[in-house]
């Protein structure tokens, strides 16, 4: 008889995860290619098609999936014919729904299958994830090389196995390739190797940590490279988007949602003494603590740090399965089922305000692009904060970047009075315009010279996403 019933928990067990992967799939794949490209993931598709061997960045892997996407979602065309969209995101919505079952794993082997179940449904369920997995960027690579890393990291531990240590470096470097300053997992994992060591420290683990760690020195002197400096510090590099370490606290905090955050909190205090949870507070806690110092330096975006979130679902499902056993056996199911409920309750509310309100996080500028389209005639032109936007929705138009306009106001408007063409359109995404143009000058300009034709309302996190169109015409 316990025979038969361990064997019945178990395959109860592989059908309670089979359906937390179905849901998350069927999450995923909603809407996939509904939502137009932002900025960052139209530059990452664009990018993609001109990578090669000899044009390769300093993170080569999510430009060879958003390749790799493209070709395969063309193939698939036949059967599913999502547009370009659906086409670039479909290799990055399967990394995540198999991302689902790994957090299962990670969380099985730290804990037990119960933490496990409500750590992947966290994961199925999470908004954040879900929105990096409908999207063409590094992000959800992250979230899976990580989860990967500590899995192995982790066990190497436990059997003293060379093989599982190489399977939690090459998971590491799959992960740094993927985002360069997921190099923080390397300090992580060596704080919770050294408190492993103050505890036990045998010569095969020794020489498995030297196999792991040896490789990370090379990348440390190539930070005297300069190639290395200016991509570290390309972009935003000089913070001009105001991120600080509180920014970057609470975009974790409202990422992973309040709740969770707050659940997983709870169990770091309360079971910081148990080996598991020590690694997980490395794994989450010294990389947080490296980009709040980071951010003092540099622009830090919150979401750099998606990769750990693993370890707060995790976190967050040990305090589910510890007041699960505190109801005792002679409570009824409903009550020790309360806290992840409530957990799951208000993921699926930002669920359905990211469907049905939300656009998917993300403005909409392929349906602005469409109406400059219909509307535009031979002559016009367009200026926009990201020309390479137009490139990608509107490359028969002739584009101009709106910093000419920034960095001189009365050449540009002699240069447009001087020109051929008659009308100016702009597409003034108000995101963006919040930051360069703080004050307000450049819209002022555009609002005197010209009228506003259409706008495509979206907001997402009580953050303004609209797009308005203006037209400027002599």
């Amino acid at each position: 008889m316990l025979k038969f019933s361990s064997q019945n928990c178990l395959k109860n067990k592989h059908i309670l995860l089979v359906c937390i992967v179905s849901i998350g799939a069927l999450l995923r794949f909603w809407h996939l290619g509904t939502w137009s490209f932002w900025i960052d993931e139209a530059l990452t598709v664009l990018d993609a098609k001109n990578f090669s061997l000899s044009n390769s960045p300093i993170n080569p892997i999510p430009y060879i999936a958003a390749k790799f996407s493209v070709l395969f979602g063309e193939n698939l065309s036949f059967i599913f014919d999502g547009g370009s969209e659906w086409n670039s995101r479909l290799f990055f919505c399967i990394v995540g729904i198999i991302s689902i079952p790994i957090v299962f794993s990670l969380g099985k082997t730290l804990y037990n299958n119960r933490v496990g179940l409500f750590a992947s449904a966290f994961v199925a369920l999470s908004n954040w994830h879900l929105f990096w997995s409908q999207n063409a960027r590094s992000y959800i690579l992250t979230f899976l090389f990580a989860a990967l890393a500590a899995w192995f990291f982790y066990r190497s531990f436990d059997k003293d196995s060379t093989l599982l240590t190489i399977g939690a470096l090459f998971s590491s470097i799959c992960l740094i390739l993927s985002h360069l300053l997921a190099a923080a997992i390397v300090p992580a994992l060596a704080a919770y190797a050294i408190l492993q060591l103050l505890e036990n420290r045998n010569r095969k683990r020794l020489v498995n940590l030297i196999i792991f760690f040896l490789p990370f020195t090379v990348p440390v002197l190539m930070l005297a490279l300069p190639q290395v400096h200016t991509y570290i510090s390309s972009g935003w590099g000089h913070n001009e988007w105001g991120r600080s370490p509180l920014y970057v606290v609470l975009t974790i905090v409202q990422g992973v949602s309040i709740p969770i955050a707050v659940t997983a909190f709870f169990s770091a205090i309360i079971n910081w003494q148990n080996r598991p949870t020590r690694f997980l507070i490395c794994f989450a806690g010294v990389p947080l603590g490296l980009l709040l110092i980071a951010s003092q330096l540099q622009n830090v975006a919150g979401y750099y740090l998606f990769w750990t979130t693993p370890a707060y679902f995790i976190l967050a499902a040990v305090t589910c399965e510890q007041v699960w056993d505190a109801m005792g056996s002679d409570r009824h199911n409903l009550y020790k089922a309360l806290l992840p409920s409530l957990l799951i309750l208000v993921l699926l509310s930002q669920n359905f305000l990211y469907y049905q309100y939300e656009n998917g996080g993300r403005p909409k500028w392929r349906e602005a692009f469409e109406f400059v389209e219909m509307q535009k005639q031979p002559t016009d032109k367009i200026v926009l904060s990201e020309p390479r936007m137009g490139v990608f929705y509107l490359p028969e138009m002739e584009i101009v970047y709106v910093g000419e306009l920034l960095d001189d106001t009365e050449g540009f408007e002699e240069k447009w009075e001087s020109a051929q063409m008659e009308r100016l359109w702009f597409i003034v995404d108000v995101a963006s315009f919040n930051v360069f143009d703080a004050d307000e000058s450049v819209r002022n300009w555009i609002r005197q010279r010209g009228h506003m034709i259409e706008t495509f309302p979206a907001f997402s996190r009580a953050k303004d996403r609209t797009i308005h169109i203006y037209l400027l015409s002599k």
